[in-house]
């Protein structure tokens, strides 16, 4: 049984742990959460497993482990909620589903959106020796989760972040979709512009670090080329229209424009055409 900590007090408040397994608290940097503050001991406090559940030890510390304001004696059994004190770190203790839900979500979404979440992180499963968690005032080091997800994603709940990644996966689906379907409809690869800055953008939600859309970015960068060159073309189309005195067919190339391109895009089309159109005038004679 998973379980996870949320940072009450102290450095990083609001941050949200798992883990799977027992975890050690310290000083010292061979622990799984290491504090770096002079009220904590090298090696501290400790969580580990007590029959279906988690119990809380103090190693014998020189300042002691408080939980719910209590110094611990010992051994104590922790139940959900609980705030356990460790130096100037509060955390609270919450029961949390294991891993292997998370994992295979992971793996049945598509290869670039998987390798996008992947890059530049961990990857699951863990990697040994980089599942600390550094807290502290001179805290450096990334942190990991137990489980091998990257603790950034740790912070949503297992819902919060199921739906980003199902959100992600649907707007990236989408998004394929629309560019073979972009020579059915002009407008399509605008669409799936978008459905891509949205896959980005959600996968980025769920914690994944800024460098890590690479694919998307890409599909995204390909999607606004496209995008680029139609608008130069209807650009011009207009451009000549009103050179040679067609004003009708210059603000009908105008409002087609507004069709493809009905917000913010990268060549500026919207913004452009909007700035050309002429509104319809009321007929003098109506009023």
């Amino acid at each position: 049984m998973a379980f996870a900590l949320i940072i009450a007090k102290g450095r990083g408040r609001g941050r949200r742990y798992r883990f799977e397994s027992a975890v050690s608290f310290g000083r010292d940097a061979a622990n799984d959460v290491v504090l770096n503050q002079a009220t904590v001991s090298r090696v501290h406090a400790r969580i580990e497993r007590q029959g279906e559940g988690w119990a809380l030890l103090d190693r014998g510390s020189a300042n002691g482990t408080e939980l719910n304001g209590a110094a611990v004696a010992g051994r104590a059994q922790l139940r959900e909620g609980d705030r356990i004190g460790v130096g100037g770190v509060l955390f609270e203790f919450r029961c949390a589903p294991g891993a292997a839900g998370l994992q295979a979500r992971w793996r049945d979404l598509p290869a670039p959106l998987r390798a996008t979440l992947v890059a530049g992180a961990v990857l699951l499963g863990g990697v040994a020796g980089e599942r600390a968690v550094y807290l502290g005032d001179a805290a450096a080091a990334p942190a990991r989760g137990d489980a091998g997800v990257p603790l950034a994603m740790a912070e949503l709940s297992p819902l919060e972040r199921r739906a980003r990644l199902d959100a992600a996966r649907s707007a990236y689906e989408r998004g394929q979709r629309r560019m073979r379907e972009r020579r059915i409809a002009p407008r399509n690869e605008y669409d799936a512009w978008l459905a891509f800055k949205e896959a980005r953008d959600q996968i980025e939600a769920a914690g994944a670090p800024p460098e890590a859309p690479a694919d998307l970015e890409r599909l995204i960068a390909d999607a606004g080329r496209g995008l680029e060159r139609e608008c130069r073309r209807l650009l011009f189309t207009a451009s000549r229209f009103e050179r040679y005195g067609e004003a009708e067919k210059a603000q009908q190339t105008w409002r087609e424009i507004l069709l493809r391109f009905p917000g913010d895009d990268p060549g500026g089309c919207h913004r452009k055409a909007q700035d050309n159109l002429v509104s319809p005038q009321p007929d003098d004679a109506d009023g």
